[in-house]
């Protein structure tokens, strides 16, 4: 008595035997390869898997494209041995499978301990081990006998990446035109989080390195970008293989409750503000002013490389987003003086009366070096010490804001004027700060 395996692996062996007039142009066909799709789809029945159908039929054009079957259909037509029993039980595997949810895998340049699962609203922030890795694809028994996978297990295993559900994204492969993701910016809809896991170590700069389309246990395809591979070397200095450097924040294992403890409550703030909303169902201002900070200071986070460098073309652009953000924070209100606003909001955030003096002055100096380039006025060169200083205090603001906003609502910047004349409101200002930072610490300074 034959089983639906045993019955799959003899089609598979048969396939593989006589691939069909075309296989070696990658398009599989005859009596074979139609015995081996019906097999498909008495184990897919369209009700359970509408991603592999097409007007009621098996699409087996797609079918052969996102699986790989394109290709082993050249290889077996070119002689290549390609193991039956395995691509059998891999078609079972993904025709037994449910449909999978598509998602948007994005590639971190963060260097996180093994085991790393975080949720962070709709974010997941994992870093997938080899296996994980390897099950993305549809055929990871046959994957030797493949092209290297978008998201490579041997070259990406053990890297960090967020993931989050793409609810408008539609299935490869189901005969729609395929455009490729032409926005130069594709970190935008993911602020909240990225500036979340960068407040963590402003020491270093996060930075998202690709963008993948993942269909698990179906499809994977790159959409933007490409990780940072670099030569791998023995320790005698020979060439050995390959490796995906992490340039970005690095987490040791004993750091891991901290770092999740504190991106939990950043990023939950975060969403929290972002969806206050006014009496007319408008987004409040404390959430208008989240927005627009938030986007300034993505933009000149995305512009600067290990912390502090920034390109000499960009100084200028950086050194206005960071102004603009903490200006779109403190100084929304419509004062008229919004540079000396700014300068005392700021420094109200912050608790020493030395701490108040050096914001004061740097906000001050960013002003002044802003105000020289929007004029077009002389100036001399900005060093990555002055773009550091105000990217510190910048972010600085951003979280304190923050934290005083929960705490104050939209009169957040009332009770910041209040501090500078009334003792007591200062110290409810700071007091409310200092053990919200006391109780979620970022990572020590190195």
């Amino acid at each position: 008595m034959t089983t639906p395996a045993t019955d799959l692996q003899s089609l598979t062996k048969q396939w593989l035997q006589a691939p069909g007039p075309d296989a070696a142009g990658g398009r599989p066909g005859g009596p074979s390869w139609e015995a081996l799709t019906a097999a498909l789809a008495e184990l897919a029945p369209a009700d359970r898997r509408p991603d592999l159908y097409r007007d009621g039929t098996l699409d087996t054009t797609a079918i052969a494209a996102v699986t790989g079957l394109d290709h082993l259909a050249r290889a077996a037509a070119a002689g290549v041995p390609v193991p039956a029993a395995d691509l059998a039980a891999d078609l079972a595997d993904f025709a037994t499978c449910d449909q999978p949810v598509i998602e948007t895998w994005i590639l971190l340049n963060a260097d996180l301990p093994a085991g790393t699962d975080i949720t962070l609203g709709t974010y997941r922030l994992t870093v997938p081990g080899r296996t994980t890795a390897q099950a993305l694809v549809a055929l990871p028994r046959t994957a030797r006998h493949l092209p290297a996978p978008a998201i490579d297990p041997a070259l990406l295993a053990g890297s960090a990446f967020l993931r989050t559900p793409a609810p408008q994204g539609r299935n490869y492969g189901r005969g729609a035109l395929y455009f490729p993701d032409f926005d130069r910016r594709p970190e935008r809809p993911h602020a909240d989080v990225l500036l979340t896991l960068q407040m963590w170590d402003l020491s270093a700069s996060l930075h998202p390195e690709a963008y993948y389309h993942v269909e698990a246990g179906r499809h994977v395809r790159g959409t933007w970008g490409a990780p940072m591979i670099e030569p791998a070397f023995d320790y005698l200095g020979h060439e050995v293989g390959e490796l995906h450097r992490r340039h970005g924040p690095y987490v040791i294992p004993a750091q891991l409750p901290a770092f999740t403890h504190f991106c939990t409550s950043v990023h939950t703030m975060i969403i929290t503000v972002r969806s206050r909303t006014s009496s007319t169902g408008k987004p409040s201002p404390t959430a208008i002013a989240l927005d627009s900070a938030s986007r300034r200071l993505l933009r000149a986070s995305q512009r600067t490389f290990g912390g502090d460098f920034v390109d000499e073309a960009d100084a200028e652009d950086v050194l206005l987003d960071y102004v603009v953000a903490m200006e779109s924070l403190l100084a929304s209100d419509g004062r008229s003086d919004k540079r000396r606003t700014t300068r005392q909001r700021a420094a109200a955030l912050h608790t020493s009366d030395q701490t108040r003096l050096n914001v004061s002055a740097t906000v001050g100096r960013a002003y002044t070096q802003r105000s020289r380039y929007a004029h077009g006025e002389p100036q001399r060169p900005l060093s990555d010490a002055d773009i550091t200083a105000v990217r510190n205090v910048a972010f600085s603001v951003f979280l304190r804001w923050l934290s005083t906003t929960m705490n104050c609502g939209e009169q957040v910047l009332q009770q910041l004027d209040d501090s500078l004349l009334s003792g007591q409101a200062r110290s409810d200002i700071t007091t409310a700060v200092d053990q919200y930072l006391a109780a979620h610490p970022a990572a020590p300074a190195s």
